[in-house]
């Protein structure tokens, strides 16, 4: 499995999790980001607003199976999917943080399933 540099998705987990109780804030916002589309299209938008360089952009193109153009938005829509159904848990942010990998969840996530 490729990894992943961990600032591809440090700006998602930043809106996700305070540095003070990363996990229970995590899962603080889940609900939040379930009910609210807003908030939901608030973190899309942060997500989206970070600037990347393109070895980064080709390495998101790579999980989410499109070209750069389209990766940073599906990478933003498909991971905040992903958290609100349940399918990435904070175990899969800690291990892209701690350990620099992509966790099976994330990339079957990030590949749209």
């Amino acid at each position: 499995m490729r990894l992943m540099r961990p600032a591809i998705i440090a700006f998602t987990l930043a809106v996700l999790a305070s540095c003070a109780s990363q996990e229970k804030s995590f899962e603080k916002n889940i609900p939040i980001m379930k009910e609210s589309p807003t908030a939901r299209a608030q973190v899309i938008d942060k997500c989206m607003s970070q600037r990347l360089p393109p070895e980064t952009l080709d390495e998101i193109a790579f999980y989410v199976k499109s070209q750069r153009g389209e990766a940073k938005r599906l990478f933003c829509q498909r991971l905040m999917n992903g958290v609100v159904a349940g399918k990435i848990s904070y175990a899969d942010f800690k291990a892209m943080f701690q350990q620099k990998k992509v966790t099976p969840a994330l990339v079957s996530v990030l590949k749209g399933h």
